[in-house]
């Protein structure tokens, strides 16, 4: 017989865990619990606003980065990238974060594009020439979606 962790706890008599840390819950409640993933390792780092993530060279933002590299947002927002794609092309992480259902899809040309995050998770990207490790130390960024 399989009984979920919330179900074991009730029946001792204790409250039952919020959804989001009971194992038989769907990944979008076990979502909302904050997790760290690099490079965004303290929950004090995640930025509101602005709904855009912008990323250059020497300016602004300063060096080979994005700002915000770590932005929180609700299910259904819009993050705005914009920057020089073909100089800095976005590629969603294959290593780190909610790999599954990744909004952000890779984008080598243009300098600007929109995208839609329906569903909670920590949604990690990458530069596929200054992060190419995909391990979060260096350009990279990522959007938790509550």
């Amino acid at each position: 017989m399989v009984v979920s962790v919330a179900a074991a706890i009730a029946s001792c008599g204790r409250p039952p865990l919020p959804a989001a840390l009971d194992a038989d819950a769907g990944a979008d409640a076990r979502a909302l619990v904050w997790q760290a993933v690099a490079p965004c390792l303290d929950e004090a780092a995640y930025a509101m606003d602005p709904r855009t993530v912008t990323f250059g060279f020497l300016g602004m933002p300063a060096g080979f980065s994005y700002d915000p590299k770590c932005l929180a947002i609700n299910a259904g927002d819009t993050v705005t990238f914009s920057g020089s794609f073909a100089a800095h092309p976005l590629y969603p992480s294959a290593r780190r974060g909610t790999v599954a259902d990744n909004p952000i899809s890779g984008t080598s040309t243009g300098e600007q594009k929109d995208f839609v995050f329906s569903h909670a998770g920590f949604f990690a990207y990458f530069c596929g020439i200054h992060g190419g490790t995909d391990d979060g130390t260096t350009m990279a960024g990522v959007v938790w979606v509550r």
